[in-house]
């Protein structure tokens, strides 16, 4: 009788714990782990018919807006400047090593999943500002080096944009790494990876190739124009994001021989109808 007492008194306790565990683990786990980590060094399962030419010589990961505590383990074998490229516009920053997105610090209206991570965080279903750390004094804090890039994935992107995106790929030494993330670790992130892939391996990589192994990788297919059933981009929002990166692709390839330098300068002429 005493011992199916305590077998049952342990069985409550042990559910009771993995129920707490459960809810800390829904709650928080993505703040601590991004299943949509990916390096160009990743391997990929089935490339057929694929041009994989100078994809792992790009020193370059991407993922979504979590710890960087994470960040630095999983690349913790990279040598050289690690520079994190942050995608995200909207105000954001971290609280003990929680990103402010995970707590709705960046809309309007907040989940109950917000709020209670909120209250687990700070105590308080409000949002505590004073307790915020900026996204780059974080990645100081774990020997990152940082850039915000005001990039959007919904709309097109503006020339200042890509002309900084273009002059930070300019001048990254031979040892840099980037690690480009958003929110998702989607849209903005595999724009940004497609940019750098062309950058470096345009011409001789089809464009075509570079959009597919990027996707292989885990990004998002840019060349995917078909409105999904439960997303928030409209069919010419998707058309005009592919239409970028062929530009984009068009502007590097003439860039290489010579040509316009500045995205701006050749965006300007080729939307007058000048010959890029």
């Amino acid at each position: 009788m005493i011992k199916k007492s305590l077998m049952k008194k342990f069985f409550f306790i042990g559910s009771g714990f993995v129920f707490i565990i459960g809810c800390l683990l829904y709650l928080f786990l993505d703040a601590f782990y991004d299943p949509n980590f990916r390096t160009m060094q990743d391997k990929i399962a089935s490339a057929d018919g694929v041009d994989l030419t100078g994809l792992q010589d790009l020193r370059a990961s991407g993922g979504f807006s979590v710890s960087y505590a994470d960040i630095q383990k999983r690349l913790r074998h990279i040598k050289g400047d690690k520079i994190i490229v942050d995608g995200i516009n909207e105000f954001h920053g971290y609280i003990d090593g929680v990103p402010t997105t995970l707590l709705g610090y960046h809309v309007s209206d907040s989940g109950l999943r917000h709020l209670l991570r909120r209250f687990i965080v700070t105590g308080s279903f409000e949002k505590r500002l004073d307790l915020v750390t900026s996204a780059g004094e974080e990645a100081k804090k774990f020997g990152f080096d940082y850039k915000n890039i005001k990039i959007v994935s919904k709309s097109v992107l503006t020339d200042e944009n890509v002309d900084d995106i273009v002059a930070l790929f300019d001048s990254l030494t031979k040892d840099a790494w980037l690690h480009f993330h958003c929110h998702h670790g989607t849209g903005r992130t595999s724009i940004m990876l497609v940019m750098l892939d062309i950058m470096k391996n345009a011409p001789k990589v089809a464009l075509e190739d570079i959009v597919k192994r990027q996707h292989l990788l885990g990004s998002t297919d840019l060349f995917n124009t078909e409105k999904w059933k439960y997303g928030t981009y409209t069919k010419e929002k998707l058309e005009n994001r592919k239409k970028f990166i062929e530009q984009f692709y068009v502007f590097v390839v003439q860039r290489k021989t010579g040509g316009i330098q500045r995205w701006s300068d050749w965006h300007r002429q080729h939307m007058n109808g000048g010959n890029a």
